[in-house]
């Protein structure tokens, strides 16, 4: 007897069934050859502690799945959510499934080097089976290589990158998938492979029901946006989208976010700071990095976009980092952000410019290691995003702020925490302190309670200017 066509749909960074196009192709396939659609996700525990993969991440990933398992049901379409080890054991967990009839394999393109190897090893697997694999590039809404110059170059500069993206978008517009059609109920036995453990439920706070987090981004685009452009940098209110974590795991698009926007925001689009505009712009930043990303692979090895700021001798103070991490550097701005960043998961992004500033530019120390601890702390941890916002207040990247352009952290907090009631959020020994001497509270004796500054600004600031001047003296052409 023939077996029933199995169309596999290998779920990574797309964990969603709305706008899934590899999902959607796969339904679409099975119709025409009265096959089935079998969904998988693969945990890799490893591989994603050798990415420095935040807890309250992986937790909020396993919570998901077991969402999204229960949402493919009502559909008929089982998700089997493997428990594996790391990239390499995907392999071997898809090869445990050919067996089952299985004619093709679609999935979402992944950009790094390593999600690129397993890739590959995967459809070389299937190859040998003459089994094809389908992949689909729908991390960017713009994918990378079809925002280009007039040369065929890489835009290596936002704005430029921003104008051409905007005429591809009013030229060709975007694209959402419905959710796949119900299939037939099909009764298939699958080896008795390693379930998907439960997390720790670190992340319960975020709500994971994929109609949930598409009604808060509708609500987002209808009631919200049009106050993003001044909410937006005050971590004190509520006036961000809130929605970074979900597309970092594919419960949302940015697709669909781009196409509910021009719905609800119509008009508003053309006006250059309209809080619409400014959002879109957000977004339109999300698919930058990740251009710069597939052409820049050294950006993965931990190098810098600007080579030679490599060459920056960094003291690397262990002390300091250390401080900086607890949030124990006598700067409450800086404190309450690193505060609020490991006791949620999440940091405001604000707060994320002024505590990389700090960090690289009053202690000193080489911002890869504050990319790598809020990777290991982000619940929207997401490499690109992370790396091209590090290396911005680091200036060592794309569009970097000018290394002689460094954030006095005081003056942030009185400018963006003007009452200090962020500060007093996460600082509860600085609740007593007025408005004005709460973000400096060190006059004339250091607060009760709380720490001694680490460094002095406008000394950190000189020692700062020598080394990027040391190696801008010395500066190659790349």
């Amino acid at each position: 007897m023939e077996k029933t066509p199995v169309h596999l749909v290998w779920l990574r960074h797309d964990l969603r069934y709305h706008d899934n196009q590899a999902l959607y192709t796969a339904r679409e396939a099975a119709q025409l050859d009265n096959g089935i659609v079998l969904a998988l996700y693969i945990a890799t525990p490893l591989s994603w502690q050798q990415h420095d993969m935040a807890m309250i991440r992986q937790d909020l990933i396993r919570r998901r799945v077991a969402a999204l398992t229960a949402e493919l049901a009502e559909l008929k379409i089982p998700l089997l959510a493997v428990e594996g080890m790391d990239y390499d054991s995907c392999v071997a967990v898809i090869a445990q499934l050919l067996p089952l009839g299985v004619v093709a394999l679609y999935a979402q393109q992944e950009y790094e080097v390593r999600e690129h190897a397993r890739d590959h090893a995967v459809a070389a697997k299937l190859h040998e089976q003459q089994i094809p694999c389908y992949w689909f590039d729908r991390l960017c809404v713009m994918p990378p290589g079809s925002v280009l110059t007039q040369q065929g170059d890489i835009y290596k500069v936002f704005t430029p990158f921003k104008r051409n993206w905007l005429v591809k978008l009013a030229t060709f517009g975007v694209k959402c998938f419905p959710k796949p059609a119900v299939q037939s109920a099909t009764a298939i036995v699958v080896p008795n492979l390693t379930p998907m453990q439960a997390g720790d439920n670190s992340s319960a706070g975020w709500p994971v029901a994929e109609l949930e987090v598409l009604n808060r981004m509708r609500i987002f685009c209808q009631q919200r946006v049009q106050d993003y452009t001044t909410a937006r940098d005050f971590p004190a209110i509520d006036g961000t989208s809130s929605l970074s974590a979900y597309l970092a795991i594919g419960v949302l698009s940015a697709q669909q976010c781009v196409a509910r926007l021009q719905h609800e925001a119509g008009q508003q689009l053309e006006q250059e700071k309209s809080g619409a505009s400014v959002w879109l712009s957000e977004l339109i930043w999300r698919d930058f990095y990740k251009h710069i990303l597939v052409a820049f692979p050294r950006l993965i090895k931990h190098q810098a976009f600007q080579t030679e700021t490599d060459r920056i001798n960094w003291p690397n103070d262990n002390r300091l980092f250390a401080a900086w991490c607890r949030g124990e550097t006598g700067y409450p701005i800086v404190d309450a952000a690193m505060r609020q960043l490991n006791e949620t998961g999440w940091m405001h992004n604000r707060l994320r410019m002024i505590t990389a500033s700090f960090l690289v530019k009053d202690l000193h120390i080489d911002w890869r290691w504050g990319e790598r601890y809020f990777m290991s702390k982000l619940i929207d941890g997401d490499f690109a995003a992370n790396n091209g916002g590090w290396q911005w207040a680091a200036s060592t990247g794309t569009d970097a702020a000018p290394y002689f352009r460094i954030f006095n952290p005081v003056t942030q907090s009185e400018r963006f925490d003007p009452s200090g009631d962020f500060i007093r959020r996460y600082l509860p020994m600085l609740a007593s302190k007025t408005n004005k001497e709460i973000h400096w509270p060190h006059k004339p004796v250091t607060a009760k309670g709380y720490f001694r500054p680490v460094v002095e600004h406008n000394e950190a600031r000189k020692l700062t200017l020598a080394l990027f001047s040391a190696v801008k003296s010395q500066e190659s052409p790349c």
